[in-house]
């Protein structure tokens, strides 16, 4: 019997095609099937919108590490508070987008879950003032976010305001204001977040003011008057306030399908092995649910869990998962613990019937899989198209521990899963009647859901190499 942990092919660079052609109205263009099909083929589409996503994605970095999203929620928090108090009351008139100011001030110490290592030497001066977490944050927003160039506010993070001003760039206010309030959060992280005369001195208000808008630290004062944002802070009512921040996101579908391929590389950070098996996944459930003939709205259900579904290995040891071995018991209970993790992550901001599709993948109608150990009778047609997708994914993509499986041995082990009860054996014959077409049609969609990683990682080696913030951006604009 096949492991249930065999899953994911090693990412291969030249996959690190962004798609360019997106349409307006639905996000992405459909494919033609061929001359074989006479039609086009179908392309799924999300069920999540933009702030479902970056909620996910924030339980995400929390389950993998909080050391960075403990601090940006809370940062995030003051900006976007700040922002709202300064625009009710006319105070500033700040030419700052709300949507790019929640994501940019959630997400500006994203690299910091990227191992830099790999890249650079850990032990070499860093000639810029921009810690190099910033840098790769500056990259992966830039490339796989809505926010582009708005990016390399994060660039500006330790740069004195008025020398900020003289650089060409428009997005100055936004570093102002993020890093105020970082700045803050961090100068009340040593009183547990309350106020008293003692907060901030004369010498933190003088450095704020001289690193960015001096504005900003006088309108937190005014604002903060009761302690009417820091109260949250202490309380921790913050955290639902930004979720309520983050509801109000408004992007476009091309927009927001942008960001769902960024939280699917966020999975990088981890596992690129990881990041394939779910491309895999989703596409081969869309076929199957196609083959099947259920509903558009059915098969975007079904390619939502899908893209959902392994994102609880965020929080298991690469070690495990990328074992080349045979796991220990103790390895295999970690290893099978991604299934709630990600269903922690992700229930009650989803739909509960996709949270379900999503971590049910390893259950099987005998009731012996986990983690609920449900069987036949709760597990629906849409859960059982996900499992045997999963199971395809995993037999036919590499790994560390197992080539590629060819069609014979795949289709012999998931004859001998439906056997012994554990998948369902009517979609299986339809899999094993049309397995050609879902390989075909998997490469087919494959690069709707794939990113630029690989600019990243080139924007990261060459950028580092800069001496100061002022050639940082003319290399920039060079690279433009």
């Amino acid at each position: 019997m096949v492991s249930e942990e065999l899953e994911v092919e090693n990412l291969e660079s030249e996959e690190l095609e962004l798609l360019d052609d997106l349409e307006e109205d639905d996000g992405i263009e459909s494919v033609d099937a061929g001359t074989d099909e006479g039609k086009l083929l179908y392309i799924p589409k999300s069920c999540l919108d933009a702030g479902q996503i970056i909620k996910i994605l924030r339980r995400m970095l929390r389950d993998m590490n909080p050391k960075y999203i403990d601090l940006a929620e809370r940062t995030a928090y003051c900006a976007i508070k700040l922002f709202d108090y300064a625009k009710l009351s006319g105070k500033l008139n700040i030419n700052i987008d709300r949507n790019y100011l929640i994501i940019l001030s959630i997400l500006y110490s994203i690299g910091g879950y990227k191992d830099l290592t790999s890249m650079d030497d850990i032990y070499a001066d860093n000639k810029l003032n921009v810690p190099h977490v910033f840098l790769y944050s500056y990259l992966f927003l830039k490339y796989l976010t809505p926010i582009g160039d708005a990016a390399e506010s994060i660039l500006l993070y330790n740069y004195n305001y008025e020398d900020a001003k003289k650089l060409n760039t428009p997005y100055v206010e936004y570093a102002s204001l993020v890093f105020t309030c970082m700045r803050i959060c961090i100068q009340l992280r040593k009183t547990k977040y309350v106020v008293d005369e003692n907060s901030f001195d004369e010498k933190f208000i003088a450095k704020c003011k001289k690193l960015y808008n001096p504005v900003y630290i006088d309108l937190f004062l005014e604002a903060n008057k009761d302690n009417a944002i820091t109260s949250n802070l202490e309380s921790k009512n913050y955290f639902s306030l930004l979720d309520e921040y983050c509801q109000s996101l408004n992007f476009s579908y091309t927009d927001t399908f942008m960001l769902l391929k960024m939280m699917i590389y966020a999975i990088d950070f981890v596992s690129t092995s990881t990041v394939t098996h779910i491309l895999s996944t989703s596409f081969h459930s869309t076929e199957i649910c196609k083959i099947e003939n259920l509903t558009d709205h059915e098969t975007d259900e079904v390619f939502t869990a899908a893209v959902l579904h392994d994102i609880g290995k965020m929080a298991v040891d690469l070690k495990i998962l990328e074992s080349p071995g045979k796991l220990s018991d103790e390895e295999m209970e970690e290893m099978r613990s991604h299934a709630k993790r990600g269903d922690d992550i992700f229930r009650g901001i989803t739909t509960d019937k996709i949270a379900d599709i999503a971590s049910r993948h390893h259950e099987t109608l005998d009731g012996k899989g986990y983690f609920r150990g449900i069987g036949a009778d709760e597990l629906t047609f849409q859960d059982r198209i996900l499992s045997v997708a999963d199971v395809f994914s995993a037999l036919t993509d590499p790994r560390t521990y197992k080539p590629s499986f060819p069609k014979e041995k795949t289709l012999s082990i998931m004859q001998g899963m439906v056997d012994d009860n554990k998948i369902d054996g009517s979609i299986f014959r339809d899999v094993r009647e049309c397995y050609d077409q879902i390989v075909s049609h998997t490469e087919k969609r494959r690069p709707m859901l794939t990113a630029n990683l690989g600019q990243v990682i080139i924007g990261f080696i060459s950028l580092r190499e800069c001496n100061d913030v002022p050639s940082l951006f003319r290399m920039i604009r060079n690279m433009a």
